[in-house]
C-alpha cells in the first residue's frame, strides 16, 4: 500500500473515530441531563421483552434488545419490531381485526439471519429477504396508516401468492421499511401528534414506536374475567413486573429501563377488537374487551379521553428520548 493510502486511512480512521466519540459524549450528555431532572423512582423488572417483525402476526420473545428510534430491534441487529405488514389490493393495512387468522402466522429468522421466515397451519415455509435495497421505485408502495403516510417496499410474488393461499382470498402482499424509504412521522398524527416531538419517527407501529405494561395490570385484569387472558393478547414490547398495584403506570411520564434507555409516555394505550383474538387459536371472543370497557374507560375530564374516544385504556405508548440495549431482568424507573 503506497504512502499516499496510508495517509488517507489515516485521516479517515481518525475522523472516524472522531465522530464515534463525540456521539457517545453527546448521548452520555443527553443521559444524564435526563436523570439529573427528572426524580426516578424503581417500578419494577423487566420480565419480558417482545419484537413483532410482522405487524399483527405473532411475535418473538427475546432476552435482550436494542431500543432505536424506529423502534426496538434484535440484539443481532437482523430484525425490527413491526418492521412488516400485510395489504390488501387497495393498499390498505391488514391486521388481526380483519383477518384473525394473522394471529397463527409465527415469525422466525433463518440460521444464517438472511431471511425472514413465515409459518402457518398447514403451510409451508416461506422465506423473505432480509437487508433489501430499494433500487426501483416501481417496488415501493406507498399507503396510509392511522392517518398517516407510509412507504414500504414489496416482498415480491412468493409471499404474496403465500399470504392469498393462506387467507383464502387475492390480492395480498407483504411489505418491509428498509432505510432508503421515509419513516413514518408521529408528529404529523392529527389525533395524537401534539404528544409527539419532532423528531418521533416509526416503522409500521400504530402510533408510537413502543408498548409497556406491567404484570400488576395484567393480574388485575385476569382478576375479574372467568377466563384468563395473556401478555400476547396485548402485543406489548415491554413488560414490567414486581409493581404494587395494577395500572400504576398510568401516571408514568418517563421511563428508564437499565442505565441507558429511557422512554416518554405519550398517551394511554386504547385498545380494540386485536385483543379479543386468541393468540393461540385464532378465534374471536368477546373478551377482554367487554370486560376493559366495564372498568377502564376514562373520564371526560383525562386529556386522553378525547383521543380514546371510548376505547378502554391498557397500557402504555411511548416514543424513545434515549437509545440503548436492554434486557430481561433490567431494573424498571419511572418518573411521575
Amino acid at each position: 500500500m503506497s504512502d499516499e493510502w496510508l495517509k488517507r486511512f489515516a485521516v479517515v480512521g481518525g475522523i472516524t473515530a472522531c465522530a464515534t466519540g463525540l456521539a457517545a459524549f453527546g448521548m452520555y450528555k443527553l443521559h444524564r441531563s435526563y436523570r439529573q431532572q427528572y426524580e426516578w423512582k424503581e417500578v419494577g423488572k423487566l420480565s419480558n421483552l417482545m419484537i413483532h417483525p410482522v405487524k399483527a402476526c405473532r411475535g418473538l420473545q427475546v432476552v435482550g434488545a436494542e431500543c432505536t428510534p424506529l423502534g426496538m430491534k434484535s440484539s443481532d441487529g437482523c430484525i425490527r419490531d413491526r418492521n412488516f405488514a400485510i395489504l390488501n389490493g387497495d393498499n390498505s393495512i391488514v391486521t388481526m381485526r380483519q383477518r384473525s387468522a394473522l394471529a397463527l402466522i409465527r415469525t422466525s429468522i433463518s440460521d444464517d439471519g438472511k431471511y425472514l421466515q413465515l409459518d402457518a397451519p398447514d403451510m409451508p415455509t416461506v422465506k423473505v429477504p432480509l437487508g433489501v435495497k430499494v433500487t426501483n421505485d416501481n417496488d415501493v408502495i406507498r399507503f396510509r396508516l392511522w392517518r398517516l403516510e407510509a412507504e414500504g417496499y414489496n416482498c415480491g410474488e412468493e409471499v404474496a401468492s403465500w399470504l392469498d393461499k393462506y387467507l383464502n382470498s387475492s390480492d395480498h402482499k407483504l411489505v418491509c421499511y428498509t432505510p432508503d424509504l421515509e419513516p413514518k412521522r408521529n408528529f404529523e398524527c392529527p389525533k395524537w401528534g401534539s404528544r409527539a416531538s419532532t423528531h418521533d419517527q416509526s416503522v409500521f407501529q400504530d402510533l408510537a414506536q413502543y408498548h409497556l405494561f406491567t404484570l400488576a395490570s395484567l393480574d388485575k385484569l385476569n382478576s375479574k374475567l372467568e377466563n384468563r387472558v395473556g401478555v400476547r393478547n396485548f402485543r406489548p414490547n415491554f413488560v414490567v413486573e414486581g409493581v404494587q398495584e395494577g395500572f400504576e403506570e398510568d401516571n408514568w411520564r418517563y421511563v428508564r429501563i437499565g442505565d441507558n434507555v429511557i422512554l416518554r409516555m405519550t398517551h394511554l394505550c386504547g385498545r380494540c377488537k386485536q385483543t379479543t383474538v386468541d393468540p393461540e387459536t385464532g378465534v374471536v371472543n368477546e373478551e377482554p374487551l367487554k370486560t376493559l370497557k366495564g372498568f377502564r374507560c376514562v373520564d371526560s375530564s383525562h386529556p386522553d379521553h378525547k383521543g380514546l374516544a371510548g376505547a378502554p385504556a391498557f397500557g402504555l405508548n411511548l416514543n424513545l428520548e434515549v437509545s440503548g440495549t436492554v434486557a430481561v431482568g433490567d431494573t424498571v424507573y419511572a418518573s411521575y
